[in-house]
């Protein structure tokens, strides 16, 4: 399938980001969001509140954070509650790894608990709502280009680190809110169709071999339609028309 570019570009200033849509922006993520690492261990302690603990395997494995999804029984202070407790619309990321590749996976919080907190290895972005929208900022972080930031500023040999000011500091194309909801739709259609069609090729494709090629060519399709629409080498406005049209 292909979609049509915006009418008009403009230089980004940014190498690895390259023209933009002229009605575009670009940001540092310190100026649209605060972030903030969790301190929060695993440790339990009985001078402590019970909670459950936000972990680096239940941001990694997963794209939505939800609380009556499984997570540990830990515990940990109020003012680290305050402090760390998920909000919907929080957007977490892994800030450690032993692969590079691994730095900076999304998660959003589409729904919370008053006890549920966010643990340790994990960065915390709560954005301005009135320039950012957190869904376009999930997407975004998925993006290679603007992940690749991270990737590049995580310090260590064996194991991994993402700096706070390399977090803050990092650049974001930033679109108009209404353009951001049009985008973080068409993704979330466009993704749901290509999982759809690598589960049907599992279940039904051609022998395993080439069925794992397939899958392997659906995900670099995925990570390239991600790139394309958050980097606006792609206009979703008039399928983000279409598909309120069909409804």
């Amino acid at each position: 399938m292909s979609w049509s570019s915006y009418p008009k570009y403009r230089d980004s200033g940014l190498d690895w980001l390259g023209p933009i849509p002229h009605h575009w922006q670009v940001k540092r993520l310190k100026y649209v969001t605060s972030y903030q690492t969790s301190t929060v261990d695993k440790k339990a302690t009985d001078d402590e509140v019970a909670v459950k603990l936000c972990n680096y395997t239940d941001v990694y494995a997963r794209e939505e954070i939800r609380p009556d999804d499984e997570f540990m029984d830990a515990t940990a202070t109020l003012a680290e509650v305050r402090k760390f407790g998920l909000r919907v619309g929080d957007v977490v990321i892994t800030k450690d790894s032993e692969d590079w590749r691994d730095i900076a996976v999304p998660a959003i919080v589409v729904e919370t608990a008053a006890d549920l907190v966010c643990g340790y290895h994990l960065g915390i972005y709560r954005v301005d709502k009135r320039v950012l929208l957190p869904t376009y900022l999930f997407r975004a972080l998925q993006s290679h280009a603007v992940n690749h930031q991270f990737q590049i500023e995580s310090n260590g040999v064996t194991r991994y680190g993402l700096p706070n000011a390399a977090a803050s500091g990092a650049f974001i194309p930033l679109p108009p809110v209404d353009e951001q909801i049009a985008i973080a739709q068409f993704l979330s259609r466009e993704l749901a169709r290509i999982a759809l069609l690598a589960e049907s090729t599992e279940v039904v494709g051609p022998p395993r071999g080439r069925v794992a090629l397939l899958v392997e060519r659906l995900q670099e399709y995925r990570t390239a339609v991600i790139t394309a629409a958050i980097t606006g080498k792609i206009d979703v406005r008039d399928s983000a028309r279409e598909a309120m049209a069909v409804k």
